[in-house]
């Protein structure tokens, strides 16, 4: 492709046909173009014509020399190359940070559980902060959590647990049912190899407890207490947890197991 060159020429035009002639000696192929015939190109080049251009935005107007041709194409040839470096680090840096995020891909899929625990930890263990710092006096970190929590439980002291005398930052089946999640699990860790999905035609048995229970409450038909609410919400809790992790676990090795070959090989 370097030895490949385009000329604007006019016809009836002797210096184009002396640039012609020097280009070909070269040798070069040259493609002849008539500015007379587009308006554009007669409006860029019909007063300076003979031009060659070379692509990559590098032309030489006339006159100009074997010399000046010669140094315009080690020109070309410099840019193509830089153009060429240029991708070629581009791809390698594009490769290093797909390895960089396929190994953090594949760090979390051995360690997810570990991380929902923790993350499922804090969110159980805020509330019970909450009234802790209230009685503390450090009452703005405490309303922050409350506040928080508001987004997520009603809150009515009536069906809330309170704690140095302070209400707990979410209800008692919140309760029931963040906690059971947090220590379930903690013991699918120790089960998660073995452990089968709870069958989804079973998992309503876990569900329709609390369902009844809330449902009869808000109607008007009963009030609940506080060890039915823990109670319903932590089944829930259970359950959700029986029905979900091991199918979490199975896709998590899954995408560890395929990244580990990816890894090894590259």
């Amino acid at each position: 492709m370097d030895r490949f060159v385009r000329l604007y020429i006019r016809g009836n035009c002797p210096l184009c046909d002396e640039a012609v002639a020097l280009l070909r000696e070269l040798p070069l192929e040259v493609q002849e173009v008539d500015v007379d015939k587009d308006v554009v190109l007669r409006q860029l080049f019909a007063s300076h014509v003979p031009v060659v251009d070379f692509g990559n935005n590098v032309r030489l107007y006339w006159p100009f020399t074997r010399e000046d041709v010669q140094i315009a194409l080690q020109r070309v040839r410099d840019m193509a190359s830089d153009e060429l470096d240029t991708r070629r680090h581009c791809v390698a840096r594009s490769r290093q940070t797909g390895m960089k995020v396929e190994r953090m891909i594949h760090w979390f899929a051995r360690h997810w559980l570990g991380f929902i625990a923790c993350v499922l930890g804090v969110y159980a263990g805020l509330p019970m902060l909450g009234p802790i710092l209230m009685a503390a006096g450090l009452t703005l970190p405490a309303n922050l959590i409350y506040t928080l929590y508001r987004l997520f439980c009603h809150q009515f002291p009536s069906r809330s647990s309170f704690l140095f005398g302070h209400q707990i930052c979410y209800c008692d089946r919140c309760l029931g049912i963040y906690t059971s999640l947090f220590f379930a699990t903690l013991a699918f860790g120790l089960v998660r190899q073995h452990l089968r999905p709870l069958p989804w035609q079973i998992y309503p048995i876990f569900v329709i407890p609390m369902a009844i229970d809330a449902l009869t409450q808000i109607i008007g038909l009963r009030y609940s207490s506080f060890e039915l609410r823990v109670i319903t919400g932590s089944l829930f809790g259970i359950g959700s947890a029986w029905l979900v992790l091991p199918y979490l676990e199975q896709g998590f090795r899954d995408v560890a197991a395929v990244l580990f070959q990816k890894l090894a090989l590259s």
